[in-house]
């Protein structure tokens, strides 16, 4: 088993597999390019011409960002806009995204695209998928949180406690599966994104779901809306939430 880490999507990432080295580095450059492209700080990426130009004429975006902003799209709907990756910016919101054939996007008004919420997610199902195409056995991807797990080798699931980041709590072992966490650590805030308002910081929320993408999307909506059975029904996910001292609330879809 190798293990590397590198600082990469505003986190450290790190990497474990039953791998060759090159396979290694294969998935840390296959991240390096979602970085790149969907970074909206990247003048040259996806996400920062989406926001300088496509309120003003389409944008054709590489499939991969496209495949993003089809996920994000999706919790947006389904959560009425609790996830949303305008962040109600210059006034705008997820329903002035338009997602046109042939990978063009428009928006019906200025707006400001993050993708931070979702596209960390991606990037871990992307890594993984390229381990695999290396023929790595087993291993895992964890990016600040966002984690995937594979292969035949049964790994242990742990959350650091809100307020006390150094401690964390097993939730279950896992052998096959994504899951993601958010939560108030390290002076990080967390806000609804219908109002701006700052949502509690007493727990944590992970879900676990089919893919780190949706996974990491979904933790946002939970977080403002709570683990409506409905919505995590939607997306076959299921959520917990862990408070200040340890205590695990489940809700499963």
């Amino acid at each position: 088993m190798i293990s590397r880490a590198r600082p990469l999507l505003g986190t450290i990432v790190s990497i474990r597999a039953s791998a060759e080295e090159r396979a290694l580095a294969r998935a840390f450059g296959a991240i390096e390019r979602v970085h790149g492209l969907m970074n909206a700080h990247s003048e040259r990426g996806d996400i920062a011409q989406v926001n300088r130009e496509a309120y003003r004429r389409p944008v054709r975006v590489h499939p991969w960002t496209m495949e993003v902003l089809r996920c994000a799209r999706a919790v947006s709907d389904a959560s009425r806009g609790a996830f949303d990756v305008t962040l109600g910016r210059l006034g705008a919101s997820w329903e002035d995204i338009l997602l046109l054939p042939d990978r063009w996007v428009r928006l019906r008004r200025p707006a400001v695209l993050d993708l931070g919420g979702v596209a960390k997610g991606f990037a871990v199902d992307l890594a993984v998928r390229t381990l695999r195409r290396f023929r790595a056995r087993s291993g895992s991807v964890n990016a600040g949180g966002d984690l995937r797990v594979f292969g035949d080798a049964e790994q242990t699931i742990r959350v650091r406690l809100p307020g006390a980041a150094a401690s964390a709590a097993p939730l279950f072992a896992m052998r096959e599966g994504s899951c993601a966490t958010s939560g108030s650590y390290f002076g990080s805030r967390q806000v609804d994104a219908r109002d701006g308002r700052e949502l509690c910081s007493d727990y944590s929320v992970t879900v676990c779901a089919s893919s780190c993408m949706l996974a990491d999307a979904l933790t946002k909506a939970v977080a403002a809306l709570g683990p409506q059975p409905g919505l995590l029904e939607r997306f076959g996910a299921h959520a917990y939430l862990v408070d200040r001292s340890g205590t695990l609330y489940a809700a499963r879809a």
